[in-house]
């Protein structure tokens, strides 16, 4: 028995949905996995594949005799729509714009497939990690959550909105004998109090969304175990067509007021690291720890940057999320500009609101507090996140300088072109300031200790799929 804060999306299992986040790895299956430690794709749908050396073309071998749930062969025609679902701009995928950029797709064989590239896409492998096949004959019916056809080691059986998802073994998966559960029951309790308790009287022994320092406080009492995946990297969206942040020197002053070390010990209960670019460190090639850290806690800095820029006791507003964990920053936010006389008025707002305003590119508000996955690669980040994309983001920010930046990083091939293009982008970042990342950290949550073998993605997705009990 597991439990989630928020419903599952099935129709949006193309758009990294966070309600998905337990189902979607059982469920359905992606071409590769990405290695959370080695940052390397590993074999999944896809047994093998080959980059052409101008990194133009890919040929993948399919894994062969996989079944979809309903019974339906898998092969590349599935694949073929996969990507161009990913492609319509109507779906709103994660990575669209990498997917964009595969102009040709052609079966070979009876397991094969060859996809032909605009450009060189090192970041292909971030577009499969968000990928997961479908099947094209019972897509249409996902949306409704009754039928979810896909080829993981389990059945979608029935989805009660606002109450729970039952998942079931499928008998017929190529790895059945290694699967240990018969059945995965995923409740809705969408108060993370509630959850906790849930855990404690043993109702559920898994549950995600309780937030950092919950989950850490539980994980040292007898019996609970702290689960770390994934992750997030947590910055502010400036608006810079907004007084008086349309001077670099406000935003840069912003920086320095903020004590991201205490946020990390508050409100992440230390499991995260401050940080001024919002890329994780282990595992981004050409990371440079000086620029990672470059933006120090200097109060009296920030004063000096605003009586440059002529500005005293500024008043905005800040959106956020009505979570505990942004609730959370932005108390900590909150009273760290106001010492620099930046005063900052929660503007909380529900998961789907929030999403709603951030689609439209438009928040609202001078100022958005943001959560972003920190598991795709910098060439993918630029082009997928809304505050670092070269145009239309909530930031309203734009220069011919930092479009090429952007279209350096992605398209950069090899580890020394990318750490090049990755340190310039980073230099610029830093000076605009149009983003002030916070702090980059895991995605936590907890287990009894009769739990074995919880892992997950690159992304921060649960994976239950090789979980057993003990006594």
């Amino acid at each position: 028995m597991a439990a989630q804060t928020g419903d599952p999306d099935p129709g949006s299992f193309l758009k990294t949905a966070m309600g998905n986040m337990i189902t979607e790895q059982s469920v359905l299956e992606t071409l590769t996995a990405i290695d959370e430690k080695s940052g390397r794709p590993e074999p999944v749908l896809a047994k093998s594949w080959k980059l052409a050396s101008d990194g133009k073309s890919m040929d993948l071998t399919l894994r062969d005799g996989v079944k979809f749930h309903s019974g339906a062969g898998f092969d590349a025609d599935d694949v073929i729509f996969t990507i161009k679902k990913v492609q319509d701009p109507a779906t709103g995928a994660a990575n669209q714009s990498i997917a964009a950029d595969i102009t040709r797709m052609k079966a070979v064989g009876d397991d094969g497939l060859r996809l032909t590239f605009a450009k060189a896409l090192p970041n292909i492998f971030d577009l499969f990690e968000t990928m997961p096949i479908l099947n094209p004959a019972k897509y249409s019916q996902y949306a409704a959550g009754k039928v979810v056809d896909g080829t993981g080691p389990f059945e979608w059986k029935s989805w009660t909105p606002g109450a729970k998802v039952a998942l079931s073994k499928f008998p017929g998966y190529r790895d059945a004998d290694k699967i240990h559960l018969d059945r995965i029951e995923i409740n809705i309790i969408s108060d993370p109090t509630a959850m906790i308790s849930a855990l404690r009287s043993g109702r559920i022994q898994y549950g995600t969304g309780v937030g950092a320092l919950n989950a850490y406080s539980l994980s040292e009492q007898p019996g609970f175990q702290l689960i770390s995946m994934g992750g997030s990297t947590i910055p502010l969206a400036i608006d810079v067509t907004q007084k008086p942040f349309d001077n670099k020197l406000v935003r840069q002053a912003m920086h320095y007021a903020i004590d991201r070390r205490r946020i990390v010990r508050q409100v992440e209960s230390d499991q995260g690291t401050a940080a001024s670019l919002p890329w994780r460190a282990a595992t981004t090639v050409g990371y440079d720890k000086a620029q990672g850290s470059h933006y120090g806690y200097d109060p009296e800095k920030a004063k000096r940057l605003l009586e440059r820029a002529g500005v005293n006791d500024a008043s905005f507003d800040m959106v956020t999320l009505n979570t505990p964990e942004p609730t959370g920053i932005f108390q900590i936010l909150r009273n760290n500009l106001a010492a620099v006389g930046l005063h900052a008025k929660a503007v909380p707002l529900s998961a789907a609101e929030y999403d709603s305003r951030l689609a439209a590119g438009n928040t609202g508000a001078p100022v958005t507090l943001m959560t972003a996955s920190s598991g795709l690669s910098p060439a993918t980040a630029v082009v997928s996140r809304p505050e670092l994309l070269a145009s239309k983001n909530p930031q309203h920010f734009s220069s011919p300088k930092y479009t090429r930046l952007v279209d350096d990083l992605a398209s950069a091939t090899g580890e020394a072109a990318q750490t090049k293009a990755l340190h310039a982008y980073n230099a610029y970042f830093l000076d605009q300031a149009f983003a002030v990342p916070l702090l980059v950290r895991p995605t936590l949550s907890v287990a009894t200790r009769a739990v074995h073998g919880i892992t997950g993605t690159q992304m921060g997705f649960v994976d239950l799929n090789h979980v057993w009990l003990s006594q």
